[in-house]
């Protein structure tokens, strides 16, 4: 993708409009594009080794992931002093661990490698949080049905984050981010 905005509509109900799925914006405005395509340099950072404006953890591929996710987002903001992003931030990385989960990690063949990697960077006040899974299928954001019991993930991402969308990296699969600040 080239940084281009875009963006995609999913099937719809007859009288209702399409719900976007963002999948890119600005390149100009979106810093954090780049480093999470091509790779960032710190992988499995601990926040007070060192000055870092982004960390990158390998969780492994089942449900205690989610709540080790949050806990490591957590402590990045409070270690950047950006806890007034907590609550929301929370949410959202349970949301986007959990549709990794649920949505990619079950369609990976043998021969791919099972992966799923949290990712927090700031900038100024900006944070971003993002999760990559090995799988290519770009996620679809649909009407909510508020008689199911799931299905709301990205409606929540949405509502919770300045704003959210999904990169391909070069080595494969994606990251779906959320934008805070």
């Amino acid at each position: 993708m080239t940084g281009h905005s875009s963006q995609r509509f999913v099937k719809r109900t007859p009288g209702q409009e399409a719900a976007p799925t963002p999948t890119l914006v600005a390149a100009e405005r979106a810093w954090w594009l780049t480093p999470l395509r091509n790779g960032l340099s710190r992988w499995n950072s601990y926040p007070g080794t060192a000055s870092y404006d982004s960390l990158l953890w390998s969780l492994a591929p089942d449900y205690g992931a989610v709540k080790l996710a949050r806990e490591l987002a957590m402590a990045a903001l409070r270690e950047w002093g950006m806890v007034r992003y907590a609550s929301d931030v929370e949410l959202v990385v349970s949301e986007l661990v959990t549709n990794a989960l649920r949505h990619a990690v079950p369609r990976i063949g043998k021969e791919q490698e099972n992966i799923i990697q949290l990712s927090v960077m700031r900038r100024g006040a900006e944070f971003i949080c993002a999760v990559r899974d090995s799988s290519d299928l770009i996620p679809q954001r649909r009407e909510p049905d508020f008689m199911a019991e799931t299905g709301r993930g990205l409606q929540l991402i949405s509502c919770f984050s300045r704003r959210w969308g999904v990169v391909p990296t070069v080595a494969g699969g994606k990251f779906v981010w959320a934008l805070f600040g």
